[in-house]
């Protein structure tokens, strides 16, 4: 049945090239209009089954909350120019417009700055009952002595001796920006010293930095500032993705020339996105390129012709059209991994037109017809180019079984795009050759062409030689090849799994670097876990058991600016108390000459407090409060440090009478706004959600109000501690099974993979070892095609860590790819070998033995081509393919001609 289709599609070729060509056009255009509808995704979380919970919240919380998928501008340099930047940057973000739709802004708004006003209204009200216990004499008088008093009797009820105080992250950045109001505040005095003259302005920004903190977005050295810009789009955007990252991108750049000390980058879900989306396209575009000129040029020197590599190329790229058109139809979008089909099946593809052209160019060198060519070539070559591409095909469709949804429509989108190029191949190729041997026959005729291509012989006599020598002495081959496989299943043993997300991503992107920039400076991972939670009461709750974990730094959540009923309630006997004292203190006229001693002393005090903060920070181990100490006090270790207070005490040793003008003029500017801001901040008013400002709502809640999400960031970097991502995911999950992110989905994708790949790579062992017996209709001659298959597993991980490669959950999918690319090899040689018959070694490896050389070095430069990828993940990915395509030609070579051998000499 199979044989009289091969004949009759000869034929038709032959008589009816035009109206085959007809029905290529027809379909080619058919395809390409499909294809012009794919799009691409590169989120990870879509690589996981669609049903699954993680991936379920992560998309609803991406389609349901613009701010879970913002813009970071990180802007570098001096505190004061960088927030100069900050400031200027941030309403020309906003006034961003959509080109194609001019009312429509690009951006909603740019979070760099606390929420003040909220701050300056309900600041007392935020304050946990406990802090608001030992910290609230710091509000009850306006006067600098008393403040100072106040202020070191506060730090030593709360801070001093007490290192459970600062032993969680929260409680450390809480004493960070603790003592960062103190600098602010010393740093002032010492200027009011000097009589340098401090604007109004300028004392109530201490005042502020004092009861609210630091408004920037601030790193905690103060050298790096970050934007956070919500859009008005979600990353499903894709248009917009790319559009409104460029555009924001244009405005820093322009603002980078007026500042040239400042450095500034894009970062964060939509700047990582569309970089991921953009640089990957461009990587495979040029890496496409790459492996289409090597090919092409490997195709010349080896046929020593350049016409018949042409029509290879021509008929494979009209397949590809095909197959994009087929993966349009059956998945929609490409994904992280689908995106590589190209590549993929540009290496696999290829080889059907090898075959094809080299059966042909066999047979009308030994001077056929160009109908008993076509026809030898299909009988001939023909049906083991439909098995390889069957049993490839099907290995690939296996991967349907996955749970993943990469691997599943990895298998979807190479197994039909390969037996659609098969389809292309065959009905195409064979239309381009008969052309192209009808003008060789007209030239020949009229004596035109006096060297036909035809006539050359173009098989690989070496390779044939080769593999005789091998047949005969295959008890040495035999063993040679059991030793080199058994050394590489030791070294295979011994290959190791890199978990570290950071390893895949593309080197060199401002984007990701910037990540580094934001966990070095902020103490923060920009991987974090999201939970979407349905009520306030919830996220609190939530936030809560979170805080508590070891594996957690910090949370975010809206109770940070809506305390229950039941805290605000035990709160408000403070904030009255508060309210009380600094009603009724007395605001001094001025600082006199009596009062100096008494503020020489606490400013001693004050010195000495934040010594003793900073050796119990540096004894505990919490270095951004033993940091921000040597910032103040200096560090004991270097004798040259700046001490702040010292400084300030020697100044007032100096001269007296020019401090008190200065103390006096400064306490004149401070006591008044002090006191009317702390009466501001102490309203026992309830907070309510409504009572909320927009932009703190928007950050936490849904555009219904009826959903709440939490963030959860790490407190380790759990890319580069494979132990701690489990802990931290574990965590997480025992908490709440609505934790997604990418740390848990990450994880979940290397489980499922690993666990998908194992199972596919059995099951398609077993589906081509059936298709073999059936096709060859004998378990031996299947079995022979398989072994050199296994061995080429066992190779290919082997040589992977021996130059140097890891697993990754990119390559890793490598293995039953290998499995279908791999069996190809096999199912020509023994066809062949079963065609020609016993004692034909030589010839059927200098023939078909030069085709599947050809194929295995079109595959791996195809493959090897990713390797220049700026992608990681995907030269992993080629890089794994490369070797195994060359593992299963050497063991293809070594295994079938020592087993030819074996079985001949029976």
């Amino acid at each position: 049945m199979r044989e009289k289709i091969l004949i009759k599609l000869a034929n038709l070729h032959t008589n009816h090239p035009w109206r085959m060509l007809l029905i290529v056009l027809l379909l080619t255009v058919l395809f390409a209009a499909f294809a012009m509808q794919l799009s691409v995704t590169m989120r990870w979380s879509d690589l996981l089954p669609s049903g699954d919970q993680r991936t379920i919240q992560f998309n609803k919380i991406i389609d349901e909350f613009v701010s879970a998928t913002s813009l970071v501008v990180v802007v570098q340099g001096e505190e004061n120019r960088i927030k100069a930047f900050a400031d200027i940057l941030a309403p020309k973000i906003i006034a961003l417009k959509d080109p194609d739709d001019s009312a429509k802004k690009l951006f909603k708004r740019v979070d760099y700055k606390t929420e003040v006003d909220f701050l300056k209204n309900h600041g007392l009200m935020l304050i946990k009952e406990d802090d608001l216990e030992n910290l609230k004499d710091v509000f009850t008088d306006p006067n600098l002595d008393g403040l100072l008093f106040n202020l070191n009797n506060s730090m030593e009820k709360e801070y001093v001796g007490k290192e459970e105080s600062i032993s969680t992250r929260e409680k450390e950045d809480g004493a960070v920006y603790f003592l960062d109001g103190i600098q602010e505040l010393v740093v002032a005095l010492k200027s009011a010293a000097s009589r340098n003259d401090l604007t109004a302005e300028n004392v109530q920004k201490v005042a502020d930095k004092l009861l609210i903190g630091e408004p920037y977005l601030l790193s905690y050295d103060e050298k790096a500032l970050i934007l956070n810009v919500i859009p008005n789009f979600t990353m499903l955007d894709t248009h917009y993705l790319e559009e409104g990252t460029d555009a924001a991108q244009e405005l820093v750049d322009g603002l980078l020339i007026e500042f040239p000390d400042v450095r500034a980058g894009l970062t964060g879900f939509i700047a990582v996105g569309r970089d991921e989306m953009v640089y990957s396209e461009q990587s495979l575009g040029y890496t496409t390129l790459i492996a289409l000129i090597a090919i092409l040029i490997l195709l010349i020197l080896s046929f020593r012709m350049w016409v018949a590599p042409v029509l290879a190329l021509a008929s494979l790229l009209v397949g590809l059209v095909w197959a994009v058109g087929i993966a349009a139809l059956v998945v929609g979008q490409l994904n992280i991994m689908t995106i590589m089909m190209a590549v993929i099946l540009l290496g696999l593809g290829i080889d059907f037109s090898i075959h094809l052209i080299s059966g042909f160019t066999e047979r009308r060198a030994a001077g056929d017809s160009i109908a008993q060519s076509m026809e030898a070539t299909f009988l001939k070559s023909g049906k083991g180019i439909i098995t390889g591409a069957f049993t490839t095909a099907c290995a690939f469709l296996t991967l349907v079984i996955s749970h993943s949804r990469g691997m599943k429509e990895m298998g979807l989108v190479t197994g039909t795009g390969l037996l659609a190029i098969l389809l292309a191949t065959m009905l195409f190729l064979p239309i381009l050759l008969v052309f192209r041997e009808r003008q060789l026959d007209k030239k020949r005729d009229k004596g035109i062409e006096k060297k036909a291509f035809v006539q050359r012989d173009i098989s690989f006599r070496f390779l044939g030689n080769l593999t005789v020598w091998l047949g005969k002495h295959f008890v040495f081959t035999i063993l040679t090849t059991v030793v080199i496989t058994v050394l590489l299943v030791w070294t295979a043993s011994k290959i190791t799994f890199d978990h570290n997300y950071m390893n895949i991503e593309p080197k060199g992107l401002t984007s990701i670097t910037l990540q580094d920039t934001v966990l070095e400076k902020f103490d923060l991972s920009m991987d974090y876990a999201l939970i979407l939670t349905d009520d306030v009461d919830l996220s609190r709750s939530l936030a809560k058991e979170y805080r508590e974990l070891g594996s957690v730094a910090v949370t975010e959540d809206i109770s940070v600016y809506l305390p229950s009923q039941d805290e605000q309630e035990k709160r408000i006997p403070h904030i009255l108390e508060i309210q009380e004292k600094i009603q009724a203190a007395e605001i001094k006229n001025s600082i006199v000459q009596s009062d100096m001693e008494k503020l020489k002393e606490e400013i001693a005090r004050l010195e000495m407090n934040v010594m003793e903060m900073q050796d119990m920070a540096f004894i505990g181990g919490q270095d951004k409060v033993d940091n921000k100490c040597k910032e103040i006090v200096g560090d004991p270790d270097d004798p040259d440090s700046e001490n702040m207070f010292q400084d300030l005490l020697e100044i007032l040793e100096a001269d007296e009478l020019p401090v008190v003008e200065g103390f006096s003029d400064f306490h004149q500017k401070f006591a008044p706004y002090f006191r009317q801001a702390v009466v501001q901040m102490g309203t026992t008013d309830p907070i309510r959600l409504e009572d909320l400002p927009a932009s703190i709502v928007d950050r936490y809640g849904n555009a219904n109000r009826d959903q709440f999400l939490v963030t959860v960031f790490p407190a380790g970097n759990i890319w580069q501690d494979k132990n701690f991502l489990d802990r931290f995911v574990q965590d997480l999950e025992g908490v709440s099974d609505r934790a997604t992110g990418m740390p848990p989905v990450f994880r979940a994708l290397v489980e499922i993979i690993g666990r998908d790949g194992r199972n596919a790579v059995l099951l398609t062992l077993v589906i081509v070892f059936v298709l073999l017996i059936f096709d060859f209709r004998s378990p031996r001659m299947a079995l022979m095609a398989m072994i050199p298959l296994a061995f080429g597993i066992f190779w290919m991980v082997g040589l992977m860590h021996i130059v140097g490669m890891q697993l990754t959950v990119m390559n890793v999918m490598g293995l039953p790819l290998i499995v279908g690319i791999g069996i190809d090899d096999g199912v020509h040689i023994v066809h062949r070998w079963k065609h020609e018959g016993k004692g034909k070694i030589g010839i059927v490896f200098a023939s078909t033995g030069k085709a599947i050389l050809l194929t295995s070095l079109t595959t791996m430069l195809a493959f090897g081509s990713l390797v220049f990828s700026i992608w990681r993940g995907f030269g992993h990915l080629g890089g794994a393919l490369f070797l195994g395509v060359g593992a299963c030609f050497l063991t293809t070579v070594l295994g079938l001609s020592g087993l030819i051998g074996l079985t001949e000499r029976k």
